[in-house]
């Protein structure tokens, strides 16, 4: 949990502002820089009130930041005055909060700060980021990606960029209303709690979803790349695991930009030369840097083993060193597609699941042994009503 560390020794004021972010923020109050303790993501206010009459403002602040490295520091001040206000932050500080603010005001300001800190120095989750020229066959194999991460550990968000409308929404048949434009408007005011109400989440998974349209069908106008760079950044202060498919974008530098962020990049491509070469076209465009590039791997859609053009020869011609085949039964992912039950939801997902899995790193789930025994059971009945 992030923690707001208040040097003060008015205690009105730390219940104001603990009032102000709610529980998903924990504030903690100290008296002396000696009392606190800086563990955990989180930012630091100091009430200018409580600062001894013979010491600066300019003083405190820079041992503070001394103290704190790498925390965002906030004055809580009544002196609001230009000078005082360019003085604070020449000295180090972030922002300056009014000390009498309403609570709206105090959430507003700790809010942007605390999420530009966390984004910048906190404990990010993980990215994946799934690339690919089909645009269907990228959103759903992210999305069962994420499902297979999100069933094996919670705290995982899917984004899916496809345009003209989101192929993860019609395979896990929910209702979207809320999309990356909305959530770049909200990014100053955006914790747990927002993300909470406002993303759509699958029911039978808990896999939460953020769309490029947000249910319009429309491309999103007035964000740039560098607010969606900023928005996944973000996202990923407050969930533990974000996969990303790219699915419509096409722009290199917002590609590219993702990718260094990223711990794996996967690149959908099926046994088609005419893909194939579309895929090469779409690397070529991101121009990926040399540490980027050793995290791609090959995911090779509908492999079948009898098609001469292999994943290896398709890795090898993408410069990809690993490579993992996807088998797909297509009657079976389209009926799931069009019925809106993801196949990683099923108790028997066949080859398709446990090569999702695999590629997840996630160990497939073992029978237990009450199943094997009821399963004996059962079959001794059986047997038995036959011969009475």
């Amino acid at each position: 949990m992030a923690r707001i560390h208040l040097l003060s020794i008015d205690r009105a004021l730390a219940q104001r502002i603990s009032e102000a972010m709610g529980s998903h923020v924990a504030v903690d109050m100290a008296q002396s820089l000696v009392e606190a303790s800086f563990e955990g993501p989180g930012i630091v206010v100091i009430d200018h009130a409580s600062v001894p009459a013979e010491r600066s403002v300019a003083s405190v602040i820079a041992e503070v930041a001394q103290a704190a490295p790498g925390r965002a520091v906030v004055l809580a001040t009544e002196d609001m005055y230009a000078v005082q206000v360019l003085q604070a932050i020449r000295s180090g500080a972030t922002d300056v909060l009014p000390r009498g603010a309403v609570a709206a005001e105090v959430s507003e300001i700790l809010s942007r700060v605390l999420n530009t800190s966390l984004a910048a120095h906190g404990r990010l989750g993980r990215l994946t980021l799934v690339l690919g020229t089909d645009r269907d066959a990228s959103a759903i194999l992210a999305t069962d990606l994420a499902m297979a991460h999100c069933l094996d550990a919670n705290g995982t968000l899917l984004i899916d960029c496809t345009l003209p409308s989101s192929t993860a929404e019609a395979y896990l048949d929910v209702k979207v209303d809320y999309g990356i434009a909305s959530a770049v408007t909200d990014m100053d005011r955006m914790d747990a709690s927002l993300l909470g109400d406002a993303l759509v989440r699958h029911e039978r998974s808990g896999l939460s979803l953020l769309t490029l349209d947000g249910g319009t069908g429309t491309e999103p106008v007035g964000i740039g790349p560098a607010d969606i760079v900023g928005l996944v950044q973000l996202l990923r202060a407050s969930c533990a695991h974000v996969v990303l498919c790219g699915g419509s974008l096409r722009n290199g530098g917002l590609l590219r930009e993702l990718a260094s962020q990223a711990q794996t990049v996967e690149v959908v491509c099926s046994q088609s030369i005419r893909e194939l070469d579309a895929t090469r076209r779409l690397l070529d465009r991101v121009a990926l840097d040399t540490a980027s590039a050793q995290r791609l791997r090959l995911l090779v859609w509908e492999h079948d083993p009898r098609i001469l053009l292999d994943g290896r020869r398709m890795a090898d011609a993408l410069d990809i060193d690993s490579v993992m085949g996807i088998p797909v039964d297509r009657v079976r992912l389209r009926n799931a597609l069009n019925a809106g039950r993801p196949i990683m939801c099923e108790r028997d997902g066949g080859p398709y699941a446990q090569a999702i899995r695999r590629a997840c790193g996630i160990a497939a789930p073992g029978r237990s042994g009450t199943f094997g025994i009821e399963r004996m059971r059962r079959a001794i009945l059986r047997s038995v009503e036959r011969t009475a």
